[in-house]
Parts: C-alpha cells; sequence; structure tokens
C-alpha cells in the first residue's frame, strides 16, 4: 500500500437487482485498484433470513476488479422492502462497505393491470401513485386524458386484496381552478385518521396540499397549503420519532431535486436532506439521475429507510417519464444510492417509462405499483407486480 497512499476504491458502493423467492443468483461489485493487493471480504448485515456468500479474500490486479457475491432467497424468507446486505471490504489501512439490495419482485413475477389510460397514446396515462393500507388498501392516482386534458382528475380507490380496486374518491381539477393534479400520497394517523397529500398546479405554481379526516371517503378537496414551489409528495408516519416524514420534488431545484423533510403537526417542516440526486448520488457515480425526478415509495424495514425515486438523465419525448431507482438510509439525510450505475426497472414504449411507484410489504406479501408505459405508441397504465407466500 505504500506510503499510506488509497490504492484501491469500490467503484459503486451501491448495487441492486430484482430477484424473487426460491432464485439463486450471482451480483458483483467492481474494484478499482492502482497496484497489485489484496483484501479482506465480509458479510457484515443482513436484514432476512436470505443466504450469502463472498470469499474471506480477494488478490486484486492493477485495474478493474470484480467482487462477486452469490446470494440465494429461500422459499420461506420474509418480505422487506428490499432486501439488503451489506459486505466489507478491507486491508490493514481503511475499510468500505458494499450495499446490495434485492427487490423481490421482477418482470418475471405476477402483474396484473390495475387501471389502464383512456387512449393509446403517450400523451395519456394513468398513475402518479400513492397508498396506504388500514382496513383496505387504499390507491390514489391521477389521470392524464391527453396535453390539453392533463392531471385531469384524481381518485382513490380501496381494494379487499391489493389487486381488485374499486373507486371510492373522484377530483375533477376545474372544480378546484386548478390547471393538473400529479402525485398524491396517503398514511395513516397513530389514533387510526388518515392524511392525503396531493399536489397541483395552481396558475403555474406547483404546490402541494394537505387534507385530513377520518375515513378515505370522508377526504375532501382543497385542505390546505403545505408546500408551495413543490409536487410529488411521498409520506410516511415514522412510529420511532413520532413525526411524519415526507419527500417531495422541489420544483426550484434543478430536476426537480428531492427534499427530504419531518413534521410533528405539520405546522412547521424540518429540513433533514436537500437536492440528494445532486448533492449525494453524483458523489456516488450516478450521471442518470438528471431531470423529472421523483420520490415513489418511502418505507422503513426497522433500520434502513428506503426510498424508492425515479428520474431520466435527459427530457423525454413525452410531457414526462422516469425509471425505477432505490436508495437507503439509516437517519434520513445521508442517502446510498443503490443504483447509481443504471436504473433497476424500465418499462416499453418510446420513453420506457416506469415510475412513481407504491410499494406495500409484510411478511407473506410483497406489492409493487407502477405507472409503466405498456404499448408501443406510448400509453402509460397502472399495474401492480406481486409475490405472495
Amino acid at each position: 500500500m505504500g506510503n499510506g497512499t488509497v490504492s484501491w476504491r469500490l467503484k459503486y458502493i451501491g448495487k441492486a437487482v430484482k430477484a424473487g423467492i426460491g432464485e439463486k443468483f450471482k451480483a458483483s461489485f467492481v474494484i478499482e485498484s492502482e497496484e497489485e493487493t489484496s483484501v479482506e471480504v465480509r458479510l457484515v448485515e443482513k436484514n432476512a433470513l436470505f443466504k450469502v456468500d463472498v470469499p474471506s479474500r480477494l488478490d486484486l490486479k492493477k485495474g478493474l476488479n470484480e467482487l462477486y457475491v452469490n446470494v440465494e432467497i429461500p422459499e420461506k424468507t420474509v418480505f422487506k422492502p428490499l432486501w439488503i446486505a451489506v459486505i466489507s471490504v478491507q486491508d490493514s489501512e481503511k475499510s468500505e462497505n458494499a450495499y446490495l439490495g434485492i427487490l423481490p419482485v421482477s418482470e418475471k413475477s405476477s402483474r396484473k393491470v390495475i387501471k389502464e389510460a383512456v387512449e393509446d397514446d403517450k400523451s395519456y396515462s394513468v398513475g402518479a401513485l400513492g397508498f396506504t393500507r388500514k382496513d383496505f388498501f387504499y390507491l390514489s392516482y391521477r389521470w392524464r386524458n391527453g396535453n390539453k386534458a392533463r392531471g385531469e382528475k384524481l381518485e382513490i380507490a380501496k381494494s379487499s386484496d391489493g389487486l381488485n380496486y374499486e373507486t371510492v374518491k373522484t377530483f375533477n381539477k376545474n372544480d378546484y381552478g386548478y390547471l393538473s393534479f400529479e402525485q398524491s400520497d396517503l398514511t395513516t394517523t397513530p389514533e387510526g385518521s388518515f392524511v392525503f397529500l396531493y399536489s397541483a398546479d395552481v396558475e403555474r405554481l406547483w404546490k402541494i396540499f394537505k387534507v385530513e379526516a377520518n375515513e378515505v371517503s370522508d377526504i375532501e378537496l382543497p385542505g390546505e397549503p403545505l408546500v408551495d414551489k413543490a409536487k410529488d409528495p411521498s409520506i410516511l408516519y415514522d412510529a420511532a420519532s413520532e413525526r411524519y416524514i415526507i419527500v417531495y420534488s422541489d420544483c426550484s431545484k434543478p430536476g426537480h431535486d428531492l427534499a427530504v423533510v419531518s413534521t410533528k403537526d405539520f405546522k412547521q417542516l424540518e429540513v433533514l436532506a436537500e437536492s440528494i440526486a445532486y448533492t449525494q448520488f453524483t458523489k456516488q457515480g450516478n450521471e442518470w439521475s438528471r431531470t423529472h425526478i421523483h420520490a415513489g415509495s418511502l418505507l422503513f424495514d426497522g433500520k434502513y429507510y428506503v426510498l424508492f425515486y425515479d428520474a431520466l438523465p435527459k427530457q423525454p419525448s413525452c410531457f414526462g417519464s422516469g425509471w425505477l431507482g432505490v436508495a437507503i438510509s439509516k437517519d434520513l439525510k445521508k442517502w446510498i444510492d443503490l443504483t447509481p450505475d443504471k436504473p433497476l426497472w424500465k418499462g416499453n414504449g418510446v420513453d420506457y417509462t416506469f415510475r412513481y411507484v407504491a410499494v406495500y410489504c409484510d411478511e407473506k406479501q410483497y406489492l409493487l405499483y407502477a405507472e409503466e408505459e405498456t404499448s408501443p405508441r406510448g400509453k402509460k397504465d397502472t399495474v401492480v407486480y406481486y409475490s405472495k407466500t
């Protein structure tokens, strides 16, 4: 290691893959080395009883080296928002951690179309999803019916199984003087009532609004303005801190980059992190998350906060698009991007849209809802990929 200089480094500290129950796969991390040397490797953490095998020692040549990680997901593995394994790479002078995230569903999983766009055209979509579960599964979504009727309707539907939904609330933008609806989200309070956040274009200014109601059927708009120059909120009630965590697109930042805030009562928002793609993801090697940055679902597995986000490297051909990424954090301030080199999931069609995801999981089932581009002409439907044990 001569003269205390750092001769090797992980090219990317994060990696995400898709693999379901019963699958075996091999993942790899690239280590760049300036000289021939060796490092010790060990598994230091995993959040479920899946199997991870790494070499105890790896000899590095000068240049690029691959650290292979063999993984097996046994049949009885309990679902987590993301299966996570942390691998330590170290020598006598330094240590780096490699973070592997495993999404429990993929293109091979069961799939169902929940809502289908009105017309088969790239300017038509239904999505921008929000989700919560209480006695029922609740899914919120907006309809974009062509460029002249963008974000025309916002709806909430309920389901007893997470797969078959009936609409219970419909809001039309014209009734509130809005130019458009976009992403919304729901959560429950400790007392069992509902908080509904939605975003709307008000006279060419995006705003996030808040509505509280005892039941979803009681939700009425417009509610109270919460954040100006902001859109596409994702909300999580964090029982550990007894605070609500909100991630949203900050329209005052390049790319509409993400802000993370917390609040006890929605009267004051504490900023935990700002512009996390441009200030944190880029430093970890991410070059594709540059514009149209949105938060999808934010979940907590007991130790890590898991943020599903979507973004693009440049403007799409249609009005809006995005590809799926994922990041994790222990404190909501410092984020580890698990998709720095490429998106985790793309759709089909013109822009390969796979965005605005909403994720639900318990020990026995995993549901990933998405606004997915499904046709060669570019229409975007609300779909769910799911796995149950």
